[in-house]
């Protein structure tokens, strides 16, 4: 089978027409974001296999059932959608990730609330920006290194997609689960949508 590349365009399917689809073992909802944000909230039947694991563990996703990619807000889902179809599979992605889910109003598994890695970022990145700045003027112009070298990552990982700050946040012992072990995949019963209880999480 031709591999796939990112000249190909992964499609998407909206929220309503999710929350049609049947879970099971012809369907599954892989959730791409860290293990604290699924831990917080997912869709009900989802399973969860970080976009950073997806390389080395792809062979764990069923080839032969029907599978939706979801992430917050679809940027995630999409990269993992073409690193997937590079593989051979055919995915297809949650548009507008779990917040559009939300929106429509549909069912949200809750659990234990963290802070997430991309506020996490925010808030290194806005302090050492400060404090840079305020040391540079204050102390010694060499501090406005600091924000200057900050600037210049979040430019990086705009225009690349990666982010190595929010990969070593991710392995920071207050952003790891109390059983933070590698499960492989678990596939739920059949259920629809819009009523469906994980096994899963």
């Amino acid at each position: 089978m031709p591999e796939n590349t990112e000249s190909t365009t992964c499609p998407f399917l909206t929220a309503g027409e999710l929350s049609a689809v049947t879970v099971g073992e012809k369907t599954v909802l892989l959730d791409v974001r860290s293990p604290i944000e699924f831990e917080a909230e997912s869709i009900p039947g989802s399973v969860n296999l970080p976009l950073g694991e997806l390389e080395s563990r792809f062979e764990e996703v069923p080839r032969a059932a029907e599978l939706v990619i979801i992430c917050r807000s679809g940027k995630r889902a999409e990269r993992a959608a073409y690193t997937l179809m590079s593989k051979g599979f055919h995915p297809r992605v949650l548009q507008g990730g779990l917040l559009s889910w939300q929106k429509a109003g549909l069912p949200v598994k809750e659990g234990r609330k963290r802070l997430s890695i991309e506020r996490q970022i925010q808030l290194v990145v806005g302090i050492s920006v400060l404090s840079g700045i305020s040391l540079g003027v204050s102390v010694n112009q060499w501090f406005l290194a600091i924000p200057a070298f900050f600037g210049a990552g979040l430019t990086f990982a705009g225009l690349t997609g990666f982010c190595g700050l929010g990969l070593l946040l991710a392995k920071a012992p207050w952003n790891k689960l109390a059983f933070d072990v590698k499960r492989p995949l678990i596939q739920c019963k059949s259920e629809t949508a819009q009523d469906r209880h994980s096994c899963c999480s």
